[in-house]
């Protein structure tokens, strides 16, 4: 799966709104909320929970690994990974998951997404 990175710093505006976002463990409470109200149905389509979750701990194990190497010395989180979800807008009618990162020395954002976000793209 190919993972877009974006980096919001050095210039770019850090993102400082956290709490807009939920973290990726409160997200995923939530979703295990919604996902057993219409177990069957959401079994039939998406073809188990654990393909929700999956998902996500793929592109958050990438987006770790990621961020330590670009901030090998330093890679402390100012708080816990979040999460967004993305539609698609395939035939798929599914979402993808995008996480962000924040460093704690001085804020710096990243955004790793299965979807290109060209609007956080430098110019």
């Amino acid at each position: 799966m190919k993972i877009y990175t974006y980096y919001l710093g050095d210039g770019i505006f850090p993102l400082d709104w956290e709490v807009c976002f939920s973290t990726v463990e409160e997200y995923k409470r939530k979703l295990f909320e919604k996902y057993t109200a219409s177990q069957e149905y959401n079994d039939f389509v998406i073809g188990g929970f654990n393909v929700l979750t999956d998902k996500i701990d793929a592109i958050l194990n990438y987006a770790l690994e990621n961020f330590r190497k670009e901030f090998p010395h330093n890679y402390e989180l100012r708080c816990p990974a979040m999460i967004f979800p993305l539609p698609r807008g395939d035939e798929s009618n599914g979402a993808e998951f995008a996480i962000i990162l924040k460093r704690d020395e001085d804020g710096d954002t990243m955004v790793y997404s299965p979807l290109p976000l060209s609007y956080l793209e430098r110019s």
